[in-house]
């Protein structure tokens, strides 16, 4: 694996830039009966270093992907 990533800069129609930071490939592992993808710790760091992240598949026209946000704590919620 390389450590290198990179970056692109796509124009929304909002307005407001769409910056993609690619990570390259990643395997695909079974485990049980699931399946394990592993992040790059940049990719956590760049979200905040999250605990927690909610998965969406989005699916736009002919392109699929997964969509990882970060989870933020609610007041008085502890930590797990």
């Amino acid at each position: 694996m390389t450590k290198s990533h990179s970056v692109k800069h796509a124009q929304a129609s909002n307005s407001n830039p769409t910056v993609v930071t690619n990570f390259g490939q990643r395997a695909i592992s079974d485990q049980n009966y699931s399946k394990i993808v592993c992040l790059n710790k940049t990719a956590l760091a760049n979200l905040g270093n999250p605990s927690k992240l909610n998965v969406e598949l989005v699916v736009q026209g002919d392109e699929k992907f997964i969509k990882l946000s970060p989870i933020s704590k609610e007041k008085g919620e502890e930590k797990s």
